[in-house]
């Protein structure tokens, strides 16, 4: 059974909070939407007001993996040109159709209901009452940006234009085996053309959905910080009250893993192939990776100015306070005609000024951007993980035993 919302406790934890703040899938859902969200209800694999992640990530794996195996088989049977090997060899494929794809469809199952819980977290007290109208006004718009049917139709044409732009681009001598039919005059095989035509586009189509996504959260957070929020500078989370919304960057972590799939299937296959990863492609994999990361980071630097603004405001307001408590505190204990008897460690001043203290250092120390490390530590976790089969791959077991060796001894 899929998770469905609940509304949030005014006094849970934040954690708690935005697992338990969003409402009934059937009722409000958000960012589950998305293209090819319509696209799935014409074909019934969605409705009753469940995601169906299993069965969709199966479908989309039997669509776009299942056949390419099945086709080039039939061609290696057929014509003798190696296509089944050389199919089986290309970790770029099953990188592509067989982790990130359904990856990508089990991500509306756990990073799209965070977000929507995020979102709502929003409503909890942040929000004006006086602005209630306009944030459920930008939601609304959001969700119906999601389910826009002319945004889904421009989106499988931009895949396809995507996958026809990468199939007529690319040198025919350079296209795989299990890619092009044999003879004297190469065209594309069936699997070939299975791959231009329904499994890349089918990749594509769920990779833009995931960015459109990304675009209307950002589009939502500038929407929200514009509502005059109530933020607390002394907050705890030292954010001013916004720490739950930096959550959103680990959300992203399946989509995240998706990606890194694709580059390293890439990275297997050329180290499978015999060829050196080139300074240039490590480069070129780590620049692709990092972007990734900015992209699920950058929506928060939309709350920078709202933050900048919580920090000027309270550091004036809880720096005069820390001075007059300070300077009374010190009138009383720091005079040479008072003298201080052991007692005195007895009473509540040297208490009340350590708690005070310590909130004005959550102001003085608020961060501008509500990011914590540990999202980002999960992120980074979750793009790197695809990249170990492939450090095996590329490194011959005696030198790993001879390096681990080193390290121990």
């Amino acid at each position: 059974m899929q998770p469905q919302y609940a509304e949030t406790a005014p006094r849970r934890s934040t954690l708690e909070g935005i697992r338990m703040s969003a409402r009934r899938l059937t009722e409000d859902p958000l960012f589950e939407c998305g293209p090819p969200r319509a696209l799935q209800f014409r074909l019934g694999v969605l409705g009753n007001g469940q995601l169906h992640v299993l069965r969709r990530a199966s479908l989309v794996v039997t669509i776009g993996w299942m056949p390419l195996i099945i086709l080039a088989s039939v061609q290696s049977l057929t014509s003798q040109t190696g296509a089944l090997s050389s199919v089986l060899l290309a970790t770029g494929a099953h990188g592509r159709y067989l982790i990130a794809a359904p990856l990508l469809i089990f991500a509306e199952a756990e990073c799209a209901l965070r977000l929507n819980a995020i979102v709502r977290q929003f409503d909890a007290g942040l929000i004006p009452a006086r602005n209630k109208s306009r944030y459920e006004a930008a939601v609304a718009s959001t969700r119906r940006l999601l389910n826009s049917g002319a945004v889904e139709i421009f989106v499988i044409a931009l895949a396809y234009i995507l996958s026809a732009t990468a199939a007529l681009s690319q040198p025919f001598e350079q296209v795989p085996i299990w890619h092009k039919t044999g003879g004297i005059a190469p065209t594309f095989s069936p699997a070939g053309w299975w791959h231009v035509l329904i499994s890349l586009p089918l990749l594509l189509t769920l990779l833009l959905g995931w960015a459109w996504r990304l675009i209307l959260w950002a589009r939502l957070l500038w929407l929200i910080a514009g509502l005059d929020l109530r933020l607390m500078a002394s907050h705890p989370d030292r954010a001013a009250g916004l720490g739950f919304v930096g959550y959103s960057v680990r959300a992203f972590y399946i989509v995240a893993l998706a990606l890194a799939s694709i580059v390293a299937g890439a990275a297997a296959h050329v180290v499978l192939l015999g060829d050196p990863l080139t300074r240039q492609y490590l480069i070129l994999s780590a620049t692709l990776l990092l972007c990734a990361l900015a992209l699920f980071s950058a929506p928060l630097l939309i709350l920078s100015p709202s933050l900048m603004s919580a920090w000027r405001r309270g550091a004036l307001q809880y720096g005069a306070l820390a001075d007059r408590v300070g300077t009374a505190f010190e009138n009383k204990w720091l005079t040479n005609e008072n003298h201080v008897e052991i007692t005195a460690l007895d009473q509540q001043d040297f208490s009340a000024t350590t708690d005070l203290y310590s909130v004005v250092a959550n102001v003085y120390a608020l961060r501008l951007v509500p990011i914590d490390l540990k999202s980002v530590v999960i992120l980074l976790g979750a793009m790197l993980l695809p990249f170990i089969p492939v450090v095996f791959l590329a490194l011959p077991g005696d030198q790993i035993l001879a390096g681990l060796k080193q390290m121990i001894f």
